[in-house]
């Protein structure tokens, strides 16, 4: 359902039905998770320093990372891939989760990263894009905990389209 008020800040009508899964079915999902895995740390987590997109070139165009912002209380795209970039028609890599999505969205991504986060293990949503003429596109995301040199958790990942299973 997408909320339609006077305070959405302008070029949000960005909207998703999407479900929780328990494991990827996009062979590139299942490659980021894989990657991850080789990577984890004795405490469980991979550290951001050990991803680097230009290792798996393929998969660049659909690639985010997430950093939270005054204390998750909002969340900054600090990577989104091009390719990802062009099919929601706007530019996202530096933005705020509150800029990018209607009030309800930009709420509930901000809990689910904070939920990736705070179990430290990776989530995987599948659903597809409501109100932008884009229904068709059935995606795949992954999200995978990470810890910055600071100490700080991020997440990183990858939004893929399902019909291009390759």
């Amino acid at each position: 359902m997408t909320i339609n008020t006077d305070n959405e800040p302008a070029g949000c009508e960005i909207d998703t039905s999407v479900v929780e899964v328990d494991a990827p079915a996009h062979p590139w999902c299942r490659r980021l998770l894989d990657h991850w895995r080789s990577h984890l740390q004795p405490d469980g987590l991979m550290m951001r320093a050990d991803f680097n997109p230009l290792d798996m070139p393929r998969l660049m165009g659909g690639m985010f990372v997430v950093e939270p912002v005054d204390g998750g209380a909002d969340m900054r795209y600090r990577l989104v891939g091009s390719e990802n970039e062009h099919r929601l028609g706007r530019k996202f890599t530096g933005e705020l989760f509150t800029v990018c999505y209607r009030q309800h969205m930009a709420a509930d991504q901000i809990a689910f990263h904070n939920r990736v986060m705070a179990n430290k293990s990776p989530a995987c949503l599948r659903g597809h894009w409501v109100g932008m003429d884009l229904e068709h596109a059935h995606f795949e995301a992954i999200y995978l905990p990470v810890r910055a040199a600071t100490g700080e958790l991020q997440v990183i990942g990858g939004m893929y389209d399902l019909a291009n299973c390759v």
